[in-house]
């Protein structure tokens, strides 16, 4: 981009910048109350605000979070930052479009040959052993959708049973019984499912899934170390004669993705290139189609990812993608050729952050 303040388009380009750089002073400062002792907050938040029980301890690794971080990326250039952008920090849900990543690896190496077929009938796993389970395809679990039964690492799926996102005064108390549905029929932001996912993937593709989006994904995109992806205490399956650690999706007992902000619109921009890279094509082009196809049970979830299909987010277009995760946020916005990554953001100003930073970039079209 011409910033050099110069006539036509490079002046407006410059004024864009300009206009970016006044909100960034403004949103910098609209941070999370979520205090740094991450543990500490998500242990609270398990035992007393979701009334987990004897599941409310973590099992995997929770560290402080870092300040109020920020990052802008058009057209392949970051165009504004704030905090810690090279710092690597807990992502919390914003983890399940890695499983989406690796999931549309499999895809791309015929591992997957149909969404809709049953796990069942490409991985041998106790956990898809049973009657109920059998039928469960990829795509429900990509979308939230598999109603899976059982306990995972010894964490039952009821303890998610009416978890809704965002969550809402009317929604019965999370873990409280429910009719189960049939596979494919109800939507639940279920953590327990999520993690049978990447047990399948695991198992699918037959190593750890940090060490498949480090070789495939992230160390073309020139992500930085360290970053890690864990999962729990005693997580793990054994493949041949190998023991084979088993990632969570997300952070809710601890683990997931540490990364940055930085590498996190690495991601981000690779989405924005359907898949392209330096001339390569790290995942197949249809991918991204898979990803924003509605979900009829939650028309504004596709394959681990939202998409603003309803206009969830006013000033995002029909086609922008996001990850969320606890006052954590990757936004793939076409419209704009941009990616905009937030970290420990006052989450109830998402949507005016989003709409002041794309009010700036709006006078950088070329």
């Amino acid at each position: 981009m011409d910033t050099s303040g110069g006539t036509g388009q490079g002046a407006e380009a410059a004024e864009a910048l300009r206009r970016l750089d006044g909100v960034i002073d403004q949103v910098r400062g609209w941070e999370t109350p979520i205090p740094s002792d991450l543990a500490a907050f998500k242990l609270h938040e398990n035992a007393v605000e979701y009334q987990e029980g004897p599941h409310a301890p973590l099992v995997g690794p929770l560290p402080p979070r870092g300040p109020a971080t920020g990052l802008v990326i058009q057209r392949g250039r970051v165009v504004g930052q704030w905090g810690t952008p090279d710092r690597p920090d807990v992502a919390f849900s914003v983890t399940k479009t890695a499983l989406s990543v690796v999931a549309g690896l499999a895809v791309a190496d015929g591992l997957i040959d149909d969404l809709d077929r049953p796990v069942a009938e490409r991985v041998a796993l106790d956990a898809f052993a049973t009657d109920w389970n059998r039928g469960i395809t990829w795509r429900h679990l990509l979308t939230l959708t598999s109603e899976w039964s059982g306990s995972l690492w010894g964490i039952p799926d009821s303890i998610d049973w009416h978890r809704t996102v965002p969550k809402r005064p009317d929604d019965p108390p999370k873990g409280t019984w429910r009719v189960r549905q049939s596979p494919g029929s109800h939507w639940e932001f279920n953590d327990v499912r999520v993690n049978v996912l990447a047990l399948a993937l695991t198992r699918l593709v037959g190593e750890d899934l940090g060490d498949v989006l480090r070789r495939r994904v992230l160390d073309p995109l020139g992500a930085v170390d360290p970053w890690s992806w864990h999962g729990y205490t005693g997580s793990g399956i054994v493949i041949g004669d190998r023991s084979v650690p088993v990632v969570a999706g997300g952070g809710h007992w601890g683990g997931g993705l540490q990364i940055s902000a930085r590498d996190l619109g690495k991601l981000g921009q690779l989405h924005l290139a359907r898949g392209r890279w330096n001339g390569d094509a790290l995942l197949p082009d249809s991918w991204f189609d898979s990803i924003r196809e509605a979900t009829p049970q939650r028309p504004d979830f596709g394959l681990m990812w939202w998409t603003n299909r309803r206009g969830t987010i006013p000033a995002l277009s029909e086609q922008a993608i996001w990850g969320s995760g606890i006052a954590n946020l990757i936004v793939v916005e076409p419209a704009h050729d941009a990616v905009i990554v937030l970290r420990w953001y006052d989450v109830s100003r998402r949507d005016e952050i989003l709409a002041r930073i794309l009010g700036a970039l709006d006078g950088a079209a070329p």
